[in-house]
């Protein structure tokens, strides 16, 4: 089932850990959590930003750096506009527009990559349009993984069904029965995505093309 509220680490330890088969429950949860995030965009993992709040440092010089707490710029709009982000790769195709001052070209979001920021990975954009103090930038954001310690760390996505499969998943990975712990895998997103299917019954999703490149499949998870 998915949890009806915020599921804390120590929730999740009395709810969970007879299911991870040993006695650092913490390490098999994060390595669940990980693997989980990297595999789709789950309910739970996108919140809704202010991205260039009153006295906010997230954009310096038309460059957006992500808060820490988060990993992708999936969606932006400027002044209530939406925006299309590109790949890095396109101001080097021959076709585009050529390498863009920040600041200046026409209003296109383009994506950095992440860099090192004081031993920490961030990722950064590159605007092509000016930016003052009173821009309204809004964007939808992914969380980051972030590796959970305190009893009081939430776990997202706080679907107890998927995470005791997950869980499962890695003590037959452990174990070397790779065709088990494929199955537990498998059910554990399958359980996720019917999660997500339901809780966006009856919402029109819509089918934007910019982010993955013109004429392809929509991938499967997105939100």
């Amino acid at each position: 089932m998915a949890n009806e509220r915020p599921l804390t680490l120590a929730e999740a330890r009395t709810l969970l850990s007879s299911h991870a088969h040993t006695d650092d429950f913490e390490l098999a949860l994060n390595e669940a959590l990980e693997r989980i995030y990297s595999e789709g965009i789950w309910d739970g993992v996108v919140d809704r930003v202010d991205l260039n709040p009153n006295g906010g440092t997230y954009i310096v010089d038309e460059i957006l750096t992500l808060p820490y707490d988060y990993e992708t710029l999936m969606a932006i709009s400027i002044d209530d506009n939406p925006k299309p982000i590109m790949a890095r790769q396109f101001e080097f195709m021959e076709a585009g527009p050529g390498v863009e001052d920040a600041g200046k070209g026409g209003g296109l979001i383009i994506d950095l990559g992440f860099e090192d920021s004081g031993g920490t990975s961030l990722r950064k954009y590159k605007i092509l349009q000016d930016v003052t103090t009173s821009t309204e930038i809004e964007g939808l954001l992914k969380k980051r993984f972030k590796y959970l310690t305190a009893d009081t760390d939430l776990v997202i996505p706080a679907n107890i069904g998927a995470l005791k499969h997950a869980l499962l998943a890695i003590v037959y990975e452990n174990e070397g029965d790779i065709q088990r712990s494929t199955a537990f895998w498998n059910e554990c997103y399958a359980i996720l995505q019917s999660a997500k299917q339901v809780n966006k019954a009856g919402v029109t999703n819509p089918n934007p093309q910019q982010q993955w490149g013109f004429m392809t499949n929509k991938p499967y998870n997105i939100i």
